[in-house]
C-alpha cells in the first residue's frame, strides 16, 4: 500500500504579501538591540514588491519577492540601523535598530599590577598524569616575571612574555609550562598566577580550570556505554562538534588516560590516541586490566544479503575503520589486538569481498584489509557477537528492471530540522525547515511513483532529534540515503555574493553518490558552490549505505531564495535528485 505522506505546502502568503498595503518586515538582525563583534553586519528584510526599501539612507534593491539585504560597517560602541520602504504613493515606515560592538581587547596598563581573567589558561578542568605536560596562560601587566603554583605539587614556576608578533600587537600574555612528575597528586586544585607588586605581596589570581592528578589513578579502564559512541580525534570544537575518529558499540573497554573539560583521552596505541566524551565513558574497578587479547582465526562468508568477515578477539576491542578507492577496500584497526591469525578461510558463499589480509603494523594495532570485488563501496557496519567482532559488508544491489533502476530499492530522505528547530531563513522571513518538508515530500512522491520503497525521517513539522533520524534510517536499512537543506552565510558575508548548489559527504567512498547529485543540480541553472568532502555532520556519519547531504541554495541570497519559493523549482530540485539517484545505480549497481 502506499504510503500517505503529510507535508507542508509554502503558502503563497510566504511569497508575497496577499494585500497591497506596504509592509516592513525585517529578519536581521533579529533584536532591537543587539551585542555584535565583527566588523560588518549582514542585513535581511521584506516589503511590498514595487516599493522603494533604504537602509541607513542609502536605497538598495528591492527583489521580486519583497526581499532587500544589506552589509554595513559596524564600529565600535553602539551603531544605529534605519530601515525605511517608501510605496509608489508616497507612504513609509521607519524601523531603528542598535548594534553594540564591544571594544577590542588592550593591553594592560604598565603602572598598575594586574592580572586579567580573560584568556586565562587552564580554562577547563584537566586529568594528568606522570609525564604529561600543562600548560598555562594569563593576560596581566607587561614587562613582569609572573609564576604559577599548583598546591601541594609545585610552586613559582616561571612563566614567559610572549612577543607581541605572537598575540596580535598585544604586550603582557604570559605562557608556562609544567611536566607531571610521579610523585604530584592532587584534587580539583586551580592553577595560582602571582604577579609580584613589591617585597612583601603579589597580584595573585586563580584559574577557572581545575587540576587533578591522582598518584597511580591513571592510567584507569572504563567500558564505553550509551548510544552510539564515538571518538573525536581532538579537542576542537564548532557547529558540527568535533571532527571524528570514528564510532564505537557499547561494551568495549578503553584505557583512560586523561582529562579535559567533559572528555576523556583515550589511548589507543603508543602512536595514537583519541577524545572520548563524558557520556560514553563508565569507569570500571581499579584492578580491572587493560584491554589486550590474541586474535584468532578469520572466516569470510556470505548470507542471502551480505558478506561477513568474522575475526575471533577474546575481548570487545576498540577500532577505527576507513574506505580506500581505487581499488576499493575497507581497512580497519583493532587496538589492542595482537595478531595470533594463523588462517584465513573464505567461503564461496561471499560474493563481494575479493580478499582478506591481517598484519601488526604496531605494538597494539592489529590492521585488517577486506578487498573489495566491487569498484564502488555500498557500506559496511562493524560490531561485535559475542568476543567475535563482524564486519557486514553491503554487496551492490541488483538492477531489478533496467528501465526503472530504483525499483524495489529502499532509500532513506531526511528533511533537515523541523519543530522550533528552524535552521536557516530568508529575507521575506520564510523558514528552512518549511522549504526541505516540501522538498523532501515532492522527492518521496517522485520515488515512489519509480517502485522505491522509501522511508523519511519526519514527514511534518516536527523536531525530530539527530539520535532518532539515526534509528529511523539504520533501523530501515536503506540502500541510499539523503538529506535535504537549503544553505546560508555567516552574519559579516555579503549575501548578494555567494549563491548555488553544493552536495555533501563524508567518506571517501561516498563521493560519487555527492558527484552525480551535484552534476544533476548544476542542470536546472543553480550556481556552483561545490562538493565538500569529510563533513562532520552527523547524518553523514554512517558507514552502513552511501549518502549525501544537499544544500539545494542558499536562502541568504535574495535570488536562491525566490528559487526556493517557487513550487515548480522545487519540483525541479527533487526530479534531478530522483535522476542522480537513477543514475548512480545505473553506473554502480549490479546488472
Amino acid at each position: 500500500m502506499k504510503r500517505l505522506i503529510l507535508f507542508l505546502l509554502i503558502s503563497s502568503s510566504l511569497i508575497a504579501q496577499t494585500n497591497s498595503s506596504l509592509f516592513l518586515r525585517v529578519v536581521l538582525p533579529e533584536k532591537d538591540t543587539t551585542i555584535y563583534s565583527a566588523s560588518r553586519m549582514r542585513l535581511a528584510a521584506s516589503t511590498l514588491p514595487g516599493a522603494h526599501a533604504y537602509i541607513n539612507d542609502a536605497e538598495v534593491k528591492v527583489y521580486s519577492s519583497g526581499a532587500f539585504i544589506g552589509l554595513v560597517p559596524i564600529a565600535v560602541g553602539p551603531n544605529t540601523i534605519k530601515f525605511v520602504v517608501r510605496s509608489s504613493a508616497g507612504d513609509s515606515l521607519v524601523q531603528y535598530f542598535t548594534i553594540i560592538r564591544p571594544e577590542e581587547l588592550k593591553s594592560s596598563p604598565r603602572d598598575v599590577i594586574t592580572i586579567d581573567s580573560v584568556m586565562m589558561r587552564p580554562n577547563q578542568d584537566l586529568w594528568l598524569k606522570s609525564g604529561d605536560v600543562l600548560e598555562v596562560k594569563m593576560k596581566g601587566t607587561p614587562g613582569q616575571e609572573p609564576v604559577f603554583d599548583i598546591e601541594g605539587v609545585e610552586s613559582g614556576v616561571p612563566m614567559r612574555e610572549l612577543g607581541t608578533k605572537d598575540t596580535g600587537g598585544l604586550e603582557g600574555i604570559y605562557v608556562g609550562r609544567y611536566t607531571i612528575q610521579s610523585r604530584d597528586e592532587c584534587r580539583s586544585t586551580p592553577v595560582r598566577f602571582r604577579v609580584k607588586k613589591n617585597f612583601f605581596s603579589s597580584e595573585k589570581k586563580f584559574s577557572r580550570g581545575k587540576i587533578t592528578i591522582v598518584r597511580d589513578s591513571l592510567p584507569r579502564v572504563a567500558e564505553v556505554v550509551g548510544r552510539r559512541p564515538y571518538l573525536n580525534i581532538g579537542l576542537g570544537n564548532d557547529r558540527l562538534g568535533g571532527a571524528k575518529l570514528g564510532f564505537l558499540v557499547p561494551g568495549i573497554h578503553v584505557i583512560i588516560t586523561g582529562m579535559v573539560d567533559d572528555q576523556f583521552r583515550v589511548r589507543l596505541s603508543d602512536d595514537m590516541e583519541a577524545w572520548l566524551p563524558q557520556e560514553y565513558v563508565q569507569f570500571l574497578p581499579v584492578e580491572t586490566p587493560r584491554p589486550s587479547a590474541l586474535t584468532g582465526s578469520i572466516s569470510v562468508f556470505g548470507t542471502e544479503t551480505e558478506d561477513v568477515v568474522s575475526i575471533s578477539i577474546g575481548q570487545k576491542l576498540p577500532f577505527i575503520s576507513e574506505q580506500r578507492i581505487n581499488p576499493a577496500s575497507i581497512v580497519v584497526h583493532i587496538f589492542g589486538a595482537h595478531s595470533n591469525t594463523n588462517w584465513i578461510t573464505h567461503q564461496l558463499s561471499a560474493q563481494e569481498i575479493q580478499q582478506v589480509s591481517c598484519s601488526q603494523v604496531g605494538a597494539d594495532d592489529y590492521q585488517l584489509t577486506i578487498s573489495l570485488k566491487s569498484a564502488q563501496h555500498w557500506g559496511y557496519d562493524i560490531g561485535y557477537e559475542g568476543n567475535a567482532m563482524k564486519i557486514k559488508v553491503r554487496r551492490p544491489p541488483v538492477i531489478a528492471d533496467p528501465a526503472a533502476p530504483l525499483s524495489k530499492l529502499t532509500i532513506a530522505l531526511d528533511a533537515g530540522h523541523g519543530g522550533d528547530n528552524h535552521g536557516a531563513f530568508g529575507s521575506t522571513g520564510v523558514l528552512e525547515k518549511d522549504i526541505n518538508l516540501a522538498l523532501v515530500g515532492k522527492l518521496d512522491s517522485i520515488l515512489q511513483i519509480k517502485g522505491v520503497r522509501t522511508v523519511v525521517t519526519r514527514t511534518s513539522d516536527t523536531e525530530v532529534s539527530s539520535n532518532e533520524r539515526i534509528n529511523i534510517i539504520l533501523s530501515a536499512h536503506p540502500h541510499l540515503f539523503v538529506s535535504v537543506h537549503c544553505n546560508s552565510i555567516s552574519a559579516s558575508t555579503d549575501a548578494e555574493l555567494v549563491k548555488g548548489i553544493s552536495t555533501y559527504y563524508r567518506y571517501p567512498g561516498f563521493k560519487p553518490l555527492a558527484d552525480i547529485l551535484y552534476a544533476h543540480l548544476l542542470s536546472i541553472g543553480l550556481a556552483e558552490w561545490g562538493v565538500t568532502g569529510n563533513f562532520n555532520f552527523s547524518l553523514n556519519g554512517f558507514t552502513q549505505m552511501p549518502n549525501a547531504l544537499v544544500e539545494t541554495a542558499f536562502m541568504s541570497n535574495p535570488e536562491d531564495e525566490i528559487k526556493l519559493l517557487d513550487d515548480d523549482f522545487r519540483k525541479q530540485v527533487a526530479l534531478q535528485i530522483a535522476a542522480g539517484l537513477e543514475e548512480y545505480m545505473r553506473t554502480y549497481g549490479k546488472k
